[in-house]
């Protein structure tokens, strides 16, 4: 039972992370565009992707240690 929800907990992580990192290409995606073409963008985009750079890297890092496969 407990390896069970461990398990859910690891998918769970590895998702969330995986969404993360497919929101922060789009709206970088979409910063790029809207700024070569329109020269417009959103307003909050780029602090959200700098906290996102955080959030993704802090995770990153715990699936890597969970993995055993840190910087040693």
């Amino acid at each position: 039972m407990l390896t069970r929800l461990l398990t859910l907990l690891h998918r769970a992580e590895e998702l969330f992370i995986t969404l993360l990192l497919g929101g922060m290409i789009l709206l970088s995606g979409t910063q790029i565009l809207l700024r070569n073409l329109w020269d417009s963008g959103i307003s909050w985009g780029d602090p959200l992707l700098r906290i996102l750079v955080l959030w993704v890297g802090l995770l990153g890092a715990m699936l890597a240690t969970r993995q055993n496969k840190h910087i040693r």
